[in-house]
C-alpha cells in the first residue's frame, strides 16, 4: 500500500447557520505501491486532529471500516465514526491550528500505515462557531424564554455527556413554596409518546445504571397496556429489574413485585382490616397472621367458599399431595402439636423419638429404629406393650420369621441356612462339625425369639438359631435319607417337606 489521495477534504454538513454541524465529508483514493487502486477492498481507517502541529497532541481519533469503490475511493464522515479519543464537538477551533492525520489497513492486518499528516486549509464559518470561546450565539432568545439547540450543557465540567452535566461534588437545589403536587411539582417528566418511558436513572461512578424510578404505559406498545410506575434494581447479575410496581389511571390498584421477596421488616404486626371491618386477603407467599380470623391456604376460592365446616385454618390442595410442616431446623429442641380441650391437654411430640402424650404422660412412643411402644418408655422390640393385648374378634398372626428360636453366643460367625452344633468337649458353639450336639439351623428372622435384647441383632457374637419348625436350610450341610434328614455323622434333625424346607422335630 503506498499513499493515500484525498481528493475532496472538508465539504461541511451544514442544515442552517443556527445549528452548527456535528461532522464534515473526507474521500480519498486508497493506491498500491504499484500505483492501481485498491478496489473494492475492505480497510480499516484512523483518523487524528493534531493541535498546534504535525507532531502536536492528539485532541480526537476515531476509526472507520468500509469497502473501498471500483474506482479504490473511499468516503466518510469524520465526526462519526467510531470514537477512541477525545470528543468531537469539544474541540475549540479558534484557539489554535489543527492538523489532520490519516492512518489506513487492510482488513485483518494487526498494523495501520501512516498516510499522511495535512494541516486543515481553513475551518468554515458554522464549524468555528459551534465551539470558538469568542461566540456568543450559543444561548437564543425568544420572548422571556432562552434556549441552547447545540450540543450537551456542562457545569462546573468541561465534558459534558447529557443534555445537562453537573461535575463531581456538585448539586442542584430547588424549592418551592407550593403546597401541592400540580403546582408546587420541582421536577416535571412528561410523555411524548405513547411508547416512552420517563424515568430516572441512579447510576455508579462508571456510568452503569443501579437504580432506576419510571412510569410507563405500555408493557409492548401498542398491544399491552400497562400504566404502572416502576423502582427497578439491579440484580446480582448486574442487570435493572423492575421490583416494585404502582399501577396508575384506575380505581382499584393492585401493589405487584416482580423477581424479588416482600420483606416488610423492623415492626410488631402487619394487619389487614380492623375489628369492625375484617376485609379479606389473599397472599400467594410466606404469610405469617397473629389474630382470631380464619387462615386458608391452598388453591381454593376462598372468598365465596371459606374454611371447611368450622376449621379455623385449613389447608388445601385441589389434585396434589399437601403437606403440613413444623420445623426446628437446629434439631436440638422439642416440636410438637397441642391440642387442648378445656383443661385437659393431648400432645403429638417429636424430639428424634415420636409419642402421643396424655397430660405428659408417654402414651406411645416411636423410636428412630422404628420400635413402637405402648406404655413402654424403651421399646425394644417393632411392638413393646406393658399390659394386656385383646383381639375381640378374628385371629392373630405372627409374619415375618421361621419357627421358634433363640439368640446364642457363638466363637464363629454362622450364616442364615447353616446348621448350628455344640462341641461337647468345651461348649463352644459354631457351625455344625461331627461330633457336635445339633442345635438348630441359623436363620435371619424367627417367628417366636425368646431372649431377644435391643441390638442384639446386629452383634456378630451371637446367632439367631431356630430350634422347631420349618426352617430354609442348606441341604449340601446334611444327609439326606429318602424324607429323613440327618447331620453329617448321621444324628436325625427333622424331615424334608415338598416346600424344600425342613421341618425340625
Amino acid at each position: 500500500m503506498k499513499r493515500l489521495l484525498p481528493i475532496l477534504f472538508a465539504m461541511l454538513s451544514v442544515f442552517g447557520w443556527a445549528q452548527a454541524p456535528e461532522a464534515f465529508n473526507y474521500q480519498t483514493i486508497v493506491r498500491q505501491d504499484n500505483g492501481n487502486p485498491y478496489v473494492f477492498q475492505q480497510m480499516d481507517f484512523r483518523i487524528s486532529i493534531l493541535q498546534g502541529s504535525a507532531t502536536g497532541n492528539t485532541v480526537y481519533a476515531e476509526e472507520h471500516s468500509l469497502t473501498t469503490n471500483a474506482n479504490g475511493q473511499a468516503s466518510f464522515k469524520i465526526g462519526l465514526g467510531m470514537v477512541t479519543n477525545g470528543v468531537f464537538s469539544n474541540i475549540d477551533w479558534g484557539i489554535d491550528t489543527y492538523f489532520i492525520k490519516i492512518e489506513a489497513r487492510e482488513n485483518g492486518s494487526p498494523t495501520f500505515v501512516l498516510m499522511g499528516i495535512e494541516p486543515f486549509a481553513s475551518v468554515p464559518y458554522a464549524l468555528f462557531a459551534k465551539n470558538t470561546s469568542s461566540n456568543i450565539t450559543l444561548w437564543q432568545q425568544d420572548g422571556n424564554n432562552v434556549y441552547y439547540m447545540g450540543g450537551n450543557v456542562g457545569i462546573k465540567t468541561t465534558q459534558p455527556t447529557e443534555a445537562l452535566t453537573l461535575g463531581v461534588d456538585n448539586r442542584i437545589k430547588l424549592s418551592t413554596v407550593k403546597n401541592s403536587l400540580t403546582y408546587g411539582a420541582l421536577i416535571n417528566l412528561r410523555w411524548n409518546a405513547e411508547d416512552a418511558k420517563p424515568g430516572i436513572h441512579f447510576k455508579d461512578a462508571s456510568g452503569a445504571s443501579k437504580v432506576a424510578l419510571s412510569a410507563y404505559k405500555y408493557q409492548t406498545f401498542p398491544n399491552i397496556l400497562s400504566n404502572k410506575f416502576s423502582i427497578a434494581t439491579t440484580n446480582a447479575a448486574g442487570t435493572l429489574v423492575e421490583r416494585f410496581n404502582v399501577p396508575f389511571g384506575a380505581n382499584e390498584v393492585d401493589i405487584t413485585v416482580t423477581d424479588a421477596n416482600l420483606k416488610i421488616l423492623g415492626g410488631n404486626t402487619f394487619q389487614v382490616g380492623t375489628d369492625q371491618s375484617s376485609g379479606l386477603a389473599m397472599y400467594y407467599g410466606d404469610v405469617f397472621i397473629n389474630g382470631t380470623r380464619k387462615l386458608g391456604i391452598g388453591d381454593k376460592d376462598w372468598i365465596t367458599e371459606g374454611t371447611y365446616g368450622n376449621a379455623q385454618f385449613e389447608l388445601y390442595r385441589a389434585d396434589s399431595d399437601v403437606e403440613f410442616l413444623i420445623h426446628d431446623d437446629a434439631g436440638v429442641n422439642t416440636v410438637g402439636l397441642h391440642l387442648r380441650n378445656g383443661e385437659v391437654d393431648w400432645k403429638i411430640a417429636h424430639n428424634g423419638d415420636f409419642r402421643v402424650k396424655h397430660e405428659e404422660a408417654t402414651f406411645m412412643k416411636i423410636d428412630a429404629d422404628g420400635n413402637v411402644g405402648i406404655d413402654v418408655e424403651s421399646p425394644i422390640a417393632k411392638l413393646d406393650v406393658n399390659g394386656n393385648i385383646n383381639v375381640s374378634a378374628g385371629f392373630a398372626y405372627l409374619v415375618g420369621g421361621q419357627g421358634k428360636g433363640a439368640y446364642l453366643p457363638v466363637q464363629n460367625p454362622v450364616a442364615a441356612g447353616d446348621a448350628v452344633g455344640m462341641n461337647p468337649d468345651n461348649g463352644q458353639i459354631g457351625k455344625y462339625t461331627p461330633g457336635d450336639v445339633f442345635l438348630g439351623i441359623a436363620v435371619d428372622k424367627a417367628a417366636f425369639v425368646e431372649n431377644y435384647v435391643a441390638g442384639r441383632e446386629k452383634d456378630a457374637s451371637f446367632a439367631l438359631v431356630v430350634s422347631k419348625g420349618q426352617i430354609q436350610g442348606d441341604l449340601s450341610q446334611f444327609q439326606l435319607n429318602g424324607r429323613l434328614v440327618n447331620t453329617t455323622d448321621g444324628q436325625q434333625v427333622g424331615i424334608l417337606l415338598s416346600n424344600g424346607q425342613i421341618f425340625l422335630k
